[in-house]
Parts: C-alpha cells; structure tokens; sequence
C-alpha cells in the first residue's frame, strides 16, 4: 500500500494557517535590558528599561507540538519613544504533557522608531520562553557588533486564552 506524500509547508503556509487561528494571546513588555558589558555606565543611565506597553496576537501549535505566533504590539523603547512592532514567531516546544513547557525557535518581524525617522527596521532573533500553563515568560536579545547599541535583552509575559 502506498502512502501519499505531504507537500512541506512554507513559512507562507505557516504564518496564514497562524494568522486564521482562532486562538488569541494578549503581550504585555515587562523588561528592556542593556547589556552592562556594552554600554558606558553614563548611557546606560539615560535608558528607559520599562518598556510599558501592549499586544495582541494569534497562536497555534502545529502537529508536533511546537507553537507558531503572530504578534502585534507597542511599547516604549529605550528613549521612551513609542516602538510598534509586528512578528511572527516559531518555537520547538519541550515537555509538551507537563505544566511547565520550555521553548526555543526564531521570531521574525518589523519594527517601527522614531530613532531611526520611523523607517521599518525588520530582524531575525532568537526566541527562548517558558510557559506555566497559559501563562509565558518570553525573551529575545538583540545582538549588536559596535558599543554602546543593541545587545538588549528583551522580556514580556504571554497569556494565551
């Protein structure tokens, strides 16, 4: 008996299978932190690393388990500038029938500061979490090769309902 092939999904397929999701999360930024081994003490002073703000979102989890996200949110940035955002989100999901879940995958997306005249800045980062039931602690960190920019450590909690 022969068994028919799945054509493999594209990252297309995925982020339209997440954005028609039925299922909704709500983002809430807690934490913007600059790394101390690369900035002067002085700049650090001057940054805001209370990134108030909120988002909304979609998410599923595919076949094998590991969730798939699409977010949108605003929040203050560094120089308590508002910075909208927009992503989509991967993540290999670990001790899928426990109560605590760790995760680890990439996030895509744009992003919007008035640093930067409010051109759309896009990246690719790293994202790592764990989940306490439907609750989320998420994290990203921005990397960066020169002083004194990026290398920031990005927190938020998740509640998916």
């Amino acid at each position: 008996m022969e068994t028919e092939e799945r054509p493999e999904k594209t990252w297309k397929d995925e982020f339209l299978e997440t954005w028609h999701s039925e299922t909704w999360e709500c983002v809430v930024p807690v934490n913007t932190w600059h790394n101390r081994w690369t900035y002067d003490r002085k700049k650090v002073r001057e940054f805001n690393e209370r990134p108030w703000g909120i988002g909304i979102g979609k998410y599923r989890y595919d076949e094998n388990g590991n969730r798939h996200s699409v977010v949108g949110l605003t929040f203050q940035d560094s120089h308590n500038s508002p910075e909208p955002t927009f992503g989509y989100a991967w993540q290999k999901m670990w001790r899928k029938d426990k109560l605590v879940q760790p995760g680890l995958g990439l996030m895509g997306g744009i992003s919007f500061r008035k640093d930067y005249n409010w051109i759309p800045i896009p990246a690719v980062l790293p994202i790592f979490s764990v989940d306490i039931g439907p609750f989320s602690l998420e994290n990203t960190y921005i990397p960066s090769l020169s002083r004194n920019s990026g290398n920031v450590l990005f927190t938020w909690i998740t509640w998916r309902f």
